[in-house]
Protein backbone atom coordinates (compact mmCIF):
# COMPACT_ATOMS: atom_id res chain seq x y z
CA UNK A 1 0.00 0.00 0.00
CA UNK A 2 2.76 1.86 1.34
CA UNK A 3 5.07 1.36 -2.47
CA UNK A 4 1.68 2.16 -4.43
CA UNK A 5 0.78 5.40 -2.42
CA UNK A 6 4.59 6.66 -3.18
CA UNK A 7 4.44 5.73 -7.15
CA UNK A 8 1.53 7.59 -7.29
CA UNK A 9 3.19 10.61 -5.23
CA UNK A 10 6.28 9.93 -7.55
CA UNK A 11 4.07 9.97 -10.76
CA UNK A 12 2.10 13.40 -10.32
CA UNK A 13 5.59 15.26 -9.55
CA UNK A 14 6.94 13.63 -12.64
CA UNK A 15 3.58 14.95 -14.79
CA UNK A 16 3.62 18.51 -12.97
CA UNK A 17 7.62 18.76 -13.66
CA UNK A 18 6.79 18.08 -17.48
CA UNK A 19 3.55 20.67 -17.63
CA UNK A 20 5.84 23.32 -15.66
CA UNK A 21 8.52 22.40 -18.82
CA UNK A 22 6.08 22.49 -21.35
CA UNK A 23 4.90 25.76 -20.63
CA UNK A 24 8.41 27.07 -20.02
CA UNK A 25 9.05 25.96 -23.68
CA UNK A 26 6.30 27.71 -24.85
CA UNK A 27 6.83 30.45 -23.31
CA UNK A 28 10.47 30.79 -24.59
CA UNK A 29 9.64 30.04 -27.51
CA UNK A 30 7.12 32.73 -28.02
CA UNK A 31 9.48 35.54 -26.90
CA UNK A 32 12.53 34.05 -28.97
CA UNK A 33 9.69 34.29 -32.02
CA UNK A 34 8.96 38.01 -31.42
CA UNK A 35 12.58 38.91 -30.94
CA UNK A 36 12.79 37.47 -34.26
CA UNK A 37 10.20 39.48 -35.65
CA UNK A 38 11.66 42.57 -34.13
CA UNK A 39 15.60 41.69 -35.48
CA UNK A 40 13.99 40.46 -38.83
CA UNK A 41 12.31 44.05 -39.15
CA UNK A 42 15.66 45.95 -38.26
CA UNK A 43 18.09 46.46 -40.81
CA UNK A 44 20.43 47.64 -38.60
CA UNK A 45 20.85 43.88 -37.09
CA UNK A 46 20.52 42.26 -40.80
CA UNK A 47 23.53 44.57 -41.90
CA UNK A 48 26.08 43.77 -38.61
CA UNK A 49 24.80 39.89 -39.49
CA UNK A 50 26.03 40.54 -43.31
CA UNK A 51 29.25 42.61 -41.66
CA UNK A 52 30.27 39.45 -39.83
CA UNK A 53 29.35 36.99 -41.69
CA UNK A 54 31.94 38.65 -44.45
CA UNK A 55 34.63 38.81 -41.80
CA UNK A 56 34.12 35.48 -41.38
CA UNK A 57 34.32 33.93 -44.76
CA UNK A 58 37.68 36.47 -45.37
CA UNK A 59 39.30 34.88 -42.76
CA UNK A 60 37.82 31.50 -42.88
CA UNK A 61 41.23 29.82 -45.43
CA UNK A 62 43.35 31.40 -43.15
CA UNK A 63 41.73 30.00 -39.71
CA UNK A 64 42.46 26.29 -41.91
CA UNK A 65 45.58 26.50 -42.11
CA UNK A 66 46.47 27.76 -38.70
CA UNK A 67 44.36 25.06 -36.88
CA UNK A 68 45.92 22.35 -39.62
CA UNK A 69 49.15 23.20 -38.95
CA UNK A 70 48.96 23.48 -34.95
CA UNK A 71 46.97 20.17 -34.19
CA UNK A 72 48.95 17.83 -36.99
CA UNK A 73 52.07 18.85 -35.33
CA UNK A 74 49.96 18.62 -31.59
CA UNK A 75 48.71 15.08 -33.23
CA UNK A 76 51.79 13.61 -34.18
CA UNK A 77 54.07 14.55 -31.35
CA UNK A 78 51.70 12.95 -29.01
CA UNK A 79 51.73 9.83 -31.05
CA UNK A 80 55.56 10.09 -31.06
CA UNK A 81 55.59 9.98 -27.52
CA UNK A 82 53.61 7.14 -27.56
CA UNK A 83 55.61 4.98 -29.83
CA UNK A 84 59.01 5.83 -28.09
CA UNK A 85 57.44 4.69 -24.69
CA UNK A 86 55.64 1.40 -26.81
CA UNK A 87 59.23 0.96 -28.77
CA UNK A 88 60.94 1.12 -25.11
CA UNK A 89 58.32 -1.09 -23.39
CA UNK A 90 59.96 -4.44 -21.64
CA UNK A 91 57.25 -7.35 -22.21
CA UNK A 92 56.20 -7.71 -19.13
CA UNK A 93 54.79 -4.12 -17.31
CA UNK A 94 51.27 -3.87 -18.55
CA UNK A 95 51.14 -0.93 -16.59
CA UNK A 96 52.71 0.66 -19.40
CA UNK A 97 50.68 -0.37 -22.12
CA UNK A 98 47.34 0.94 -20.61
CA UNK A 99 49.56 4.43 -19.83
CA UNK A 100 49.80 4.24 -24.05
CA UNK A 101 46.72 3.77 -24.98
CA UNK A 102 45.73 6.12 -22.08
CA UNK A 103 47.62 8.53 -24.12
CA UNK A 104 46.57 7.25 -27.33
CA UNK A 105 43.31 8.45 -27.00
CA UNK A 106 44.11 12.18 -28.26
CA UNK A 107 46.41 11.66 -31.17
CA UNK A 108 42.86 9.61 -32.43
CA UNK A 109 40.40 12.24 -31.46
CA UNK A 110 42.45 14.90 -33.38
CA UNK A 111 41.85 13.74 -36.61
CA UNK A 112 38.12 13.09 -36.24
CA UNK A 113 37.29 16.41 -34.84
CA UNK A 114 39.67 18.13 -37.61
CA UNK A 115 38.01 16.00 -40.08
CA UNK A 116 34.34 17.99 -39.19
CA UNK A 117 35.99 21.63 -38.43
CA UNK A 118 37.67 21.30 -42.21
CA UNK A 119 34.26 20.33 -43.73
CA UNK A 120 33.01 24.11 -41.79
CA UNK A 121 36.05 26.08 -42.77
CA UNK A 122 35.34 24.27 -46.66
CA UNK A 123 32.09 25.09 -46.73
CA UNK A 124 32.28 28.83 -45.52
CA UNK A 125 35.53 29.27 -47.85
CA UNK A 126 33.11 29.11 -51.12
CA UNK A 127 30.23 31.06 -49.30
CA UNK A 128 30.83 34.51 -50.77
CA UNK A 129 28.91 35.67 -53.74
CA UNK A 130 31.10 34.37 -56.69
CA UNK A 131 28.87 36.51 -59.12
CA UNK A 132 29.86 39.57 -56.72
CA UNK A 133 33.33 39.10 -57.44
CA UNK A 134 34.74 41.24 -60.88
CA UNK A 135 37.53 39.36 -61.79
CA UNK A 136 40.25 37.77 -59.53
CA UNK A 137 40.15 38.67 -56.08
CA UNK A 138 41.03 38.34 -52.63
CA UNK A 139 38.26 36.01 -52.04
CA UNK A 140 39.66 33.81 -54.57
CA UNK A 141 42.87 33.21 -53.63
CA UNK A 142 41.12 32.89 -50.30
CA UNK A 143 39.11 29.64 -51.57
CA UNK A 144 41.91 28.41 -53.32
CA UNK A 145 43.88 28.70 -49.83
CA UNK A 146 40.71 26.73 -48.33
CA UNK A 147 40.40 23.94 -50.81
CA UNK A 148 44.12 22.79 -50.66
CA UNK A 149 44.06 22.78 -46.76
CA UNK A 150 40.96 20.92 -46.84
CA UNK A 151 42.88 18.44 -49.49
CA UNK A 152 45.83 18.08 -47.62
CA UNK A 153 44.49 17.89 -44.02
CA UNK A 154 42.65 14.71 -45.20
CA UNK A 155 46.17 13.46 -45.94
CA UNK A 156 47.58 14.48 -42.26
CA UNK A 157 44.78 12.94 -40.87
CA UNK A 158 44.55 9.58 -42.63
CA UNK A 159 48.48 9.29 -41.78
CA UNK A 160 48.13 10.06 -38.55
CA UNK A 161 45.04 7.91 -37.64
CA UNK A 162 46.94 5.16 -39.74
CA UNK A 163 49.90 5.21 -37.56
CA UNK A 164 47.97 5.13 -34.19
CA UNK A 165 45.89 2.23 -35.70
CA UNK A 166 48.93 0.70 -36.60
CA UNK A 167 50.69 1.28 -32.62
CA UNK A 168 47.37 0.22 -31.24
CA UNK A 169 47.18 -3.19 -33.30
CA UNK A 170 50.84 -3.71 -32.74
CA UNK A 171 50.49 -3.73 -28.68
CA UNK A 172 47.63 -5.88 -28.85
CA UNK A 173 47.88 -8.49 -32.47
CA UNK A 174 44.41 -9.67 -31.65
CA UNK A 175 42.73 -6.45 -33.12
CA UNK A 176 42.16 -6.38 -36.63
CA UNK A 177 41.44 -4.00 -39.41
CA UNK A 178 42.63 -1.69 -42.46
CA UNK A 179 41.65 2.26 -42.17
CA UNK A 180 41.44 2.13 -45.65
CA UNK A 181 38.98 -0.66 -45.87
CA UNK A 182 35.12 0.21 -46.29
CA UNK A 183 34.72 -2.38 -43.32
CA UNK A 184 37.37 -1.59 -40.98
CA UNK A 185 35.02 -0.33 -38.47
CA UNK A 186 32.68 -3.43 -38.16
CA UNK A 187 36.16 -5.42 -38.28
CA UNK A 188 37.55 -3.30 -35.70
CA UNK A 189 34.55 -4.33 -32.73
CA UNK A 190 34.59 -7.42 -34.14
CA UNK A 191 38.41 -8.23 -32.55
CA UNK A 192 37.48 -6.17 -29.25
CA UNK A 193 36.78 -8.20 -26.30
CA UNK A 194 33.34 -7.77 -24.36
CA UNK A 195 34.39 -5.29 -22.40
CA UNK A 196 35.05 -2.90 -24.97
CA UNK A 197 32.50 -3.86 -26.77
CA UNK A 198 30.26 -2.68 -24.07
CA UNK A 199 32.40 0.23 -23.90
CA UNK A 200 31.28 0.95 -27.82
CA UNK A 201 27.75 0.55 -27.11
CA UNK A 202 27.28 2.49 -24.11
CA UNK A 203 28.96 5.44 -25.89
CA UNK A 204 26.95 4.89 -28.95
CA UNK A 205 23.42 5.57 -26.80
CA UNK A 206 25.08 8.17 -24.47
CA UNK A 207 25.82 10.01 -28.23
CA UNK A 208 22.02 9.18 -29.04
CA UNK A 209 20.85 10.71 -26.43
CA UNK A 210 22.33 14.06 -26.69
CA UNK A 211 21.98 13.92 -30.27
CA UNK A 212 18.36 13.47 -29.93
CA UNK A 213 18.18 17.16 -27.71
CA UNK A 214 20.73 18.75 -30.37
CA UNK A 215 18.26 18.04 -32.95
CA UNK A 216 15.66 19.86 -30.99
CA UNK A 217 18.01 22.80 -30.48
CA UNK A 218 19.00 22.70 -34.13
CA UNK A 219 15.56 22.90 -35.06
CA UNK A 220 14.74 25.63 -32.98
CA UNK A 221 17.90 27.90 -34.34
CA UNK A 222 17.15 27.30 -38.11
CA UNK A 223 13.52 27.89 -37.37
CA UNK A 224 14.38 31.38 -35.56
CA UNK A 225 17.12 31.83 -38.47
CA UNK A 226 15.13 31.75 -41.41
CA UNK A 227 12.48 34.34 -39.11
CA UNK A 228 15.51 36.62 -38.52
CA UNK A 229 17.96 36.58 -41.43
CA UNK A 230 15.81 34.89 -44.20
CA UNK A 231 18.15 31.92 -43.89
CA UNK A 232 15.21 29.79 -45.89
CA UNK A 233 13.38 26.74 -45.30
CA UNK A 234 16.29 24.26 -46.34
CA UNK A 235 18.10 24.11 -43.22
CA UNK A 236 15.09 23.34 -41.28
CA UNK A 237 14.13 20.42 -43.97
CA UNK A 238 17.99 19.14 -43.40
CA UNK A 239 17.91 18.94 -39.42
CA UNK A 240 14.57 17.64 -39.51
CA UNK A 241 15.57 14.95 -42.10
CA UNK A 242 18.68 13.99 -39.84
CA UNK A 243 16.50 13.74 -36.69
CA UNK A 244 13.69 11.53 -38.59
CA UNK A 245 17.05 8.88 -39.82
CA UNK A 246 18.29 8.79 -36.53
CA UNK A 247 15.24 8.35 -34.71
CA UNK A 248 14.29 5.98 -37.59
CA UNK A 249 18.01 4.00 -37.29
CA UNK A 250 17.60 3.59 -33.71
CA UNK A 251 14.30 2.52 -33.44
CA UNK A 252 15.32 -0.64 -35.76
CA UNK A 253 18.32 -1.25 -33.81
CA UNK A 254 16.33 -1.55 -30.81
CA UNK A 255 13.77 -3.75 -32.71
CA UNK A 256 16.51 -5.72 -34.54
CA UNK A 257 18.62 -6.83 -31.15
CA UNK A 258 15.38 -7.04 -29.09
Amino acid sequence: MGNSNTSSKSNKKVVVIFVIVMICSLFIGGFSAMVATMMHSSSGVNEAFKNITNNIIFLAPYISVALNLIFMIIGFSLYAKCKKKADNWDGENEDVILDIENELYLPLCIPAVMVIFNSLLFAVCFAYDIKASKGFSVQDIGAIIGFCTFILSYVWEMILQGKVIALEKKINPEKRGNILDMKFQKEWVNSCDEAEKMAIYKSSYDTYKVMNNLMVFAWVVTLLGNMTFNTGLFPVVIVVLLWLVQTVTYLRAAKKYS
